[in-house]
């Protein structure tokens, strides 16, 4: 495993000034430059950056207004600038209102510090309401970065056996109700309770998901975070932060549209979407959680089945999961 990538913010840290310019622009845009009050969501979200990310004690009241150019100057390193807008680029969702003023700030930020992260064409798109446009995007960007293979053969094989799996492949679901027979509490049997007690139906059963997709899954059994709405964005965050790429806070996107601002943009019906499931102490604490991991679970190249029969107390230790202060149920 050796060979898999690291969190791809694993690396960077603050420093005092550059940690109170990541809370005073974020501030700024969710006041919108001192033209309204800080609301709650908004608050806590600063907090729960300052403690668990920032790892800081500065007064939120004591943060300033920054300008984007000032807070370029501020902040140098291309790492932290690429960290510091995701969370700037987060703010605007809070509310479950973005609007033209919150996206033309966050990018004035994003223009001083010379990036243009698909995140931030997301949110332009969000607030367009041009969803089509971003679920085709994004989901190209998942196959790519998510599914197996190299080149455009290899990864339409794998959707190809998605596709063949979800018509049901006999074999493939052999080996998942196989898992049955493993001891308790290790990661294969409690994967298999996992899809029968929600009544989904096994790798290869028919109308299944590709296990392509299993490691979302593997990743809420380690955790310990729960399946509600609240759990799937505050799992997204554990995601974000162990992601060997900026990618990861695609995937914090795709729930934070889904279970926070109800717009139904991959449930598709399948599931119900819904509205303020984003807790943002729950959701720093995973983010700064996924940092902690020594690589990237969500990689292609993780080999899940040789740990399937391991127990879960000593896949948490190894892969670093920290148990968490504000479980999901």
């Amino acid at each position: 495993m050796t060979h898999l990538k690291r969190p791809y913010f694993q690396s960077v840290t603050w420093s005092l000034p550059t940690a109170r310019a990541v809370l005073a622009a974020m501030k700024t845009v969710a006041t919108l430059q001192d033209t309204r009050p800080l609301d709650d969501i908004s608050r806590e979200m600063l907090e729960a950056t300052r403690d668990w990310v920032l790892k800081e004690t500065i007064p939120i009241a004591t943060l300033s207004r920054i300008s984007p150019s000032d807070f370029a100057q501020q902040v140098q390193d291309q790492r932290q600038r690429q960290q510091a807008l995701q969370f700037l680029i987060l703010m605007p969702y809070l509310d479950t209102q973005v609007d033209e003023s919150e996206v033309a700030l966050v990018n004035a930020y994003a223009e001083s510090l010379q990036l243009a992260p698909h995140t931030l064409r997301s949110l332009r798109l969000v607030c367009d309401r041009k969803l089509r446009q971003l679920l085709i995007g994004y989901t190209r960007r998942s196959i790519t970065t998510v599914l197996p293979g190299q080149g455009f053969w290899q990864k339409a094989a794998i959707v190809l056996s998605i596709l063949h799996q979800y018509l049901g492949d006999a074999q493939v679901a052999q080996q998942y109700q196989a898992l049955e027979s493993l001891p308790d509490n290790t990661l294969g049997k409690e994967l298999y309770r996992y899809y029968r007690d929600r009544n989904f139906p096994l790798h290869g059963e028919e109308n299944s998901f590709s296990e392509a997709l299993v490691g979302h899954d593997l990743i809420h059994l380690l955790s310990g975070i729960g399946t509600d709405m609240e759990g799937e964005i505050t799992v997204a965050g554990l995601e974000a932060g162990m992601s060997n790429s900026e990618f990861g806070f695609e995937l914090l996107l795709e729930v934070i549209l889904d279970f926070h601002m109800g717009l139904t943009f991959t449930t598709m019906g399948v599931l119900e979407a819904g509205v303020n499931h984003l807790k943002p102490k729950a959701l720093m604490e995973a983010y700064a959680r996924g940092l902690q991991m020594p690589f990237d679970l969500l990689d292609s190249d993780w080999d899940f089945q040789t740990v399937l029969e391991q127990p879960i107390p000593k896949l948490r230790q190894q892969y670093r999961l920290q148990p968490s202060q504000y479980m999901a149920s």
